[in-house]
């Protein structure tokens, strides 16, 4: 079992949980549907650039020569937790709870993978 196949396994867990979220929010309401959708964006998102990043500051086949800088994925995270608070700030039918529970995907996925190593 290697690292990318970890990533890849909680990577689709997470678009699964996400898709599957965002219906059962949507059966709620159209506001827990969209507050669950933008906080899922916000954490698949950062999720995806992190896994990037990785793969950037890992040393490649060349040798750090291959390196490229992560300014650019560090600056989409911060853009999106930066977009998700002026949601927050301005948009007074924001739920709460569908918001933590989109927030939360990502954190669903990996568990499976924490039991596995059990």
């Amino acid at each position: 079992m290697t690292t990318e196949d970890v990533v890849r396994r909680v990577k689709r867990r997470a678009f699964v949980l996400g898709a599957v979220g965002i219906a059962a929010a949507f059966a709620f309401g159209v506001r827990p549907g969209v507050s669950l959708t933008i906080c899922a964006a916000v954490v698949v998102s950062s999720f995806l650039a992190l896994e990037k990043l990785i793969d950037r500051l890992a040393p490649g086949p060349g040798g750090p020569s291959e390196r490229r800088r992560p300014v650019s994925l560090i600056l989409v995270t911060v853009s999106s937790f930066v977009l998700l608070g002026l949601v927050l700030w301005k948009w007074k039918g924001f739920d709460p709870v569908a918001g933590a529970a989109g927030l939360s995907v990502v954190v669903l996925a990996i568990v499976p993978e924490v039991w596995a190593r059990r």
